[in-house]
């Protein structure tokens, strides 16, 4: 046994197919006697094991037979940065540099493909040995489509790699694995790192989701300043780090990182640097964020933006984009989108005006869902979560635009009702990449919800 942890346990593995070692981790007993937990983990297969990059422990394979619920996974040699930590304490700006910008580039494909993490820590990144290759992450999406759907403990010690959305009850999203990058980021650096790392870092740990930048922008500015502060190319591994903490003085020792850190304007002259490629790369990749979100919005045929983020209401509801008033394909997708928007604000702001409309009476399970909304605001409580996240959108081939059939594959957080004095008096839990079936009907010159055919997507 190589390892374990909250979800299972982690073996070393022969593949009898290719003679090659593989990591296998098996999950606990009552995890894979969960039938709808298999179900997930089977159906999310696909897009794991697509994930293919060399900061990357890829997904082979789920294996279930049974009473056994397994991943199995590259094996990777080396450390988890976890016990690294705690074994040799905090590491030099240079190397914290290079497996931060590894876990970044992780992330930035990931996010690139639809992928959130949504479990980043130390004991998730492995640190190979000299000449290995670099840092990988772990463990992608497994935590979250563990805890969909059950009230799955928490240990204290990770929450504080949760961003405060999240913690507010949103669905993680690629800002949230970033936030969680820059919590890892923060522990990975001395008491005295250099300044363009702590600004860095603290980018990361912005409370405004929107703020933060990219996993792709983080990676160049970390991967340039891995370079400039001795540590190589951000994708290369540098040396182990010592086993004692960097002294906090460094002597004149000719040293190129005492030459880079010994003079103020060479530090002004590395954060300045740093900062423009970072802030380059995040505007770019903001604009073209921009770019497939209008292309989304105006009915992109079966998949969401990757990377895309949850509606967060305001103080007004959302607005119907002008493709979900067209009576076509892709003016339902667009308005189921839309819908599941108006489902979210109206349980954050206990207004239910515009979802009344845009859902059909003989809807049985959003009629159950309105009026939840209505008592519990009426009674002066609140509901606390519960944010829906419409990964992708698709119709078979036999879709016709009389009461069309559309499938929702879906995210939604965990809600908690809260009564007029602050105290929690229920709960519901998550759900992750659940299949949702609906059917719409169109109501003279608009988009209905008439029904849902599976249950439990909405309460």
């Amino acid at each position: 046994m190589l390892a374990n942890g909250d979800t299972g346990e982690v073996w070393q593995a022969v593949d009898v197919g290719t003679e090659r070692a593989v990591a296998v981790k098996l999950l606990y007993p009552d995890l894979a006697a969960d039938p709808r937990l298999v179900d997930r983990f089977l159906r999310a297969r696909a897009d794991l094991t697509a994930l293919w990059h060399p900061c990357i422990a890829r997904l082979l394979d789920v294996v279930a037979d049974g009473e056994v619920l397994a991943l199995v996974t590259d094996l990777v040699p080396g450390t988890d940065l976890g016990r690294q930590l705690t074994d040799s304490g905090p590491l030099p700006p240079a190397l914290a540099s290079s497996v931060g910008a590894a876990m970044a580039e992780a992330l930035g494909t990931a996010h690139r493909m639809g992928v959130v993490h949504g479990d980043v820590k130390p004991s998730n990144v492995v640190i190979p040995p000299p000449g290995e290759g670099p840092a990988r992450l772990t463990d992608f999406a497994v935590a979250l489509l563990v805890r969909a759907g059950r009230r799955y403990p928490e240990p204290f010690e990770r929450l504080r790699y949760r961003a405060p959305e999240v913690t507010d009850g949103a669905v993680p999203t690629p800002p949230s694995d970033v936030y969680a990058l820059g919590v890892v980021l923060t522990e990975m650096l001395p008491d005295d790192p250099p300044h363009p790392l702590s600004l860095l870092a603290d980018a990361c740990l912005q409370d405004d989701p929107a703020a933060r930048p990219s996993g792709a922008a983080l990676r160049v500015g970390l991967g340039g300043l891995g370079a400039g502060l001795g540590g190589g190319r951000g994708r290369e591994r540098p040396h182990p780090p010592p086993r004692s903490r960097p002294p906090r003085r460094r002597h004149p020792s000719g040293s190129r990182l005492a030459w880079l850190l010994g003079s103020p304007t060479r530090l002004v002259a590395i954060f300045a640097v740093a900062m423009v490629i970072v802030l380059g790369a995040f505007v770019v990749t903001r604009f073209l964020g921009s770019g497939q979100a209008e292309t989304d919005q105006a009915g992109s045929p079966t998949t969401g933006a990757p990377g895309g983020a949850a509606s967060v209401p305001g103080t007004a509801g959302p607005s119907l984009p002008t493709a979900a008033g067209e009576h076509s394909r892709d003016g339902g997708e667009a308005f189921i989108r839309y819908w599941f928007d108006l489902l979210t604000y109206a349980q954050r702001s206990g207004d239910t005006t515009d979802l009344d409309e845009a859902t059909n009476d003989r809807c049985g399970d959003c009629g159950t869902a309105l009026s939840t909304i209505r008592d519990v605001y009426a009674e002066g409580g609140s509901l606390r979560g519960g944010a829906y996240l419409v990964r992708r959108i698709a119709t078979n081939s036999l879709f016709t635009l009389d009461r069309p059939i559309y499938e929702a594959t879906v995210d939604r957080s965990p809600r908690a009702t809260i009564d007029r004095s602050g105290v929690e008096r229920g709960s519901l839990p998550g759900l992750t990449v659940a299949n949702c079936i609906l059917i719409l009907e169109w109501a003279g010159d608009r988009w209905q919800v008439l029904d849902f055919t599976s249950r439990n997507c909405v309460a």
